[in-house]
C-alpha cells in the first residue's frame, strides 16, 4: 500500500474519533516523540541543587489538545524562565537602590529543541500511528 493512502486513511480515522480520544492519541504520541528533547534539556540545565532539573517535564494543558515541555512551578521550577532567558540589570527596592546584578540566559530549552527538531518531526507520525493502533487494539479487546 502507498504511504500516502495510509496517512489519508489514518487521518480520516483520527478525525472520526471523539475529541477526548484525539487528545489521548496526540498527547501519547507527542510525549514519546519528544523524549529526546526532554532528556537533553535535563542533561544541559545548570545543576546546583537539582530542583530545576527534577521539575522539567511534560505539562499537559487542561481542556486543550496541547502539551508543553518546561519547568513545573509546583515542583520547584518556578525560576526556569529566568535561567532560560536571563534578566536585565535588577535593582533592589530600598533606600539606596542597590543593584542585585543580572542573570545571563543559557537558552537550554531552545538549544535542545533545535538539536532534536528534525528527529521529533520524523518520529511524531510513527508514534501517532502506533498510538491509534494501540487504541484500536484496546477497543477490540473490550468486545
Amino acid at each position: 500500500m502507498n504511504n500516502n493512502i495510509d496517512i489519508i486513511d489514518l487521518q480520516a480515522f483520527f478525525n472520526s474519533l471523539s475529541s477526548i480520544d484525539q487528545r489521548k492519541v496526540f498527547i501519547t504520541s507527542f510525549k514519546k516523540a519528544s523524549k529526546p528533547i526532554l532528556s537533553e534539556v535535563k542533561s544541559t540545565v545548570p545543576y546546583r541543587t537539582g530542583t530545576l532539573s527534577k521539575s522539567i517535564g511534560f505539562i499537559t494543558v487542561p481542556n486543550e489538545t496541547a502539551i508543553l515541555i518546561g519547568a513545573k512551578k509546583s515542583s520547584g521550577g518556578w525560576y526556569g524562565h529566568l535561567i532560560e532567558n536571563g534578566t536585565l540589570n535588577r535593582i533592589r527596592r530600598s533606600k539606596n537602590d542597590a543593584s542585585t546584578g543580572k542573570v545571563i540566559g543559557i537558552h537550554f530549552m531552545e538549544k535542545a529543541y533545535n538539536n532534536n527538531e528534525s528527529y521529533m518531526i520524523n518520529t511524531i507520525e510513527e508514534e501517532w500511528y502506533n498510538a491509534i493502533n494501540n487504541m484500536v487494539i484496546k477497543f477490540n479487546n473490550k468486545k
